[in-house]
């Protein structure tokens, strides 16, 4: 899943498959981005090069609490989505985020 400040798509895709999902809070990116590269897998091209600096964190990874309601988030995306990820997809999400708390 691309970082979402860097993650752009045109007018058409909003209008065709929809915008944020703003119920989802801080997982309305997340779902978003679920629904259109894995639900419609709409054309996307990689970029090779830096255009956004993001400083680690943000509101879904301030605190153990946030990460916790962010990853039910997630997991509410997939099912709305009538997704299934794999098995370790929702596990290992969570866990490469750990490094976080103690990097500040």
């Amino acid at each position: 899943m691309p970082p979402h400040p860097t993650f752009f798509v045109k007018k058409e895709v909003y209008e065709k498959y929809g915008g944020f999902n703003l119920d989802l809070g801080s997982a309305a990116d997340y779902e978003m981005m679920l629904r259109l590269m894995y639900k419609y897998a709409i054309k996307t091209a990689y970029l090779p090069e830096v255009m956004i600096n993001m400083r680690t964190g943000g509101v879904s990874n301030k605190n153990i609490f946030n990460r916790l309601k962010a990853n039910r988030g997630d997991r509410m995306a997939w099912k709305i989505n009538g997704l299934q990820p794999k098995w370790y997809t929702l596990y290992l999400k969570p866990l490469r985020k750990v490094g976080q708390f103690f990097n500040k």
